[in-house]
């Protein structure tokens, strides 16, 4: 998220031309999915961009007498794709209203303002985005920690996968961590402009791609598909390890598809365990087929642990060491736990 303060939430509220229609308003209403907007408190804008705002709300539980902490997304009424945008505004919504997995965002709910534009509401994640939280200097996740990340993420792209969902846009931007340090596959359509550099548009295309997270077939064809969001997982691991680099940092963005076609992947993070470099080797398979399901990287991911735990027993490793995240996260090895908490061999 991007901070901006009160009162640019409150102009930014959204007076979009796109409308719920009929059909999908009484939907929402029998699934109980509809709230009345007197129910629904604005406090300040927690993240904004070129196309919408999300606001941190309290949504007031009819017949409940429960508050309830939420997150609220809107869309800007000058956003550049008007219709098109507020489509698939609604769309993002609808597709989140199935999904019931603790390491899955959920829809709470939409509701329509004053001006019956739509505002979709979201639970609370107090630590914003993953990617924010690794590379905040202020924050101290251990290896262990940043691993156990991986597993949740690996976990709620299982249960997608499982209900033949595919992500296409999978990053530690677009995932959240709860405050009981539980992370949450999401996909923000704000992430775009908040990490808009992130997003790279080539051959005069109008839509903005993240190419360093995509497979060489997506970039190449277009496919997309669960092998593809499994490259991305790869290197949402390798972000994990980093605290937060930029991938490829040595590369531009125009020239990632040779890059990869001459053979060539990310170097290993300095302070990555074997096994677990091993497994995003493997996500980065150029043949799609070799790449590990989600549920295998589940077991693979959380095997890593149980590995290092047993060498931590003989003394060999240290699961609870700190990272440190370095000044200039855009380094090609921008993080790393202090030195001087390895033993002498290293993290092995």
């Amino acid at each position: 998220y991007v901070q901006g303060s009160e009162a640019d939430a409150r102009q930014a509220l959204i007076s979009s031309t796109f409308q719920i229609d009929e059909e999908t308003k009484l939907m929402l209403e029998s699934e109980k999915l509809l709230f009345k907007r007197e129910h629904l408190i604005l406090g300040p804008v927690i993240g904004q961009g070129h196309f919408g705002c999300v606001y941190r709300g309290t949504l007031e539980l009819e017949g409940k007498g429960e508050v309830q902490q939420v997150a609220v997304k809107t869309l800007h009424n000058n956003s550049r794709g008007g219709e098109a945008d507020g489509q698939a505004f609604l769309e993002e919504a609808l597709i989140m209203k199935d999904f019931h997995h603790m390491n899955v965002l959920p829809l709470i709910g939409l509701s329509i303002d004053e001006s019956g534009g739509l505002m979709v509401i979201i639970p609370y994640m107090k630590y914003g985005d993953l990617l924010s939280y690794i590379r905040d200097e202020r924050n101290n996740p251990t290896v262990k920690e940043l691993i156990t990340f991986g597993i949740h993420v690996a976990e709620g792209m299982k249960y997608l996968a499982d209900t033949k969902f595919v992500h296409r846009d999978l990053a530690a931007r677009n995932c959240m961590l709860s405050e009981d340090f539980i992370v949450r596959v999401a996909d923000f359509g704000l992430s775009r402009d908040v990490y808009e550099k992130d997003y790279y548009s080539g051959d005069n295309k109008k839509t903005k791609l993240p190419v360093k997270w995509m497979a060489p077939e997506s970039l190449e064809k277009g496919i997309y598909n669960h092998k593809t969001d499994v490259w991305s997982y790869g290197v949402l691991l390798w972000e994990l390890m980093t605290r937060g680099v930029t991938p490829y940092p040595e590369v531009d963005n125009w020239d990632i598809v040779n890059f990869l076609k001459q053979g060539r992947r990310m170097q290993q993070p300095s302070y990555c365990p074997d096994e677990l470099y091993d497994i995003m080797l493997q996500c980065w398979q150029d043949d799609p087929k070799r790449r590990p399901s989600f549920a295998q990287l589940v077991t693979d991911v959380s095997n890593v642990i149980t590995s290092l735990e047993k060498k931590k027993r003989n003394r060999r490793v240290s699961l609870n060491v700190t990272y440190v995240n370095y000044p200039n996260p855009g380094a090609s090895d921008g993080a790393g736990p202090s030195t001087e908490d390895w033993p002498a061999d290293g993290p092995s």
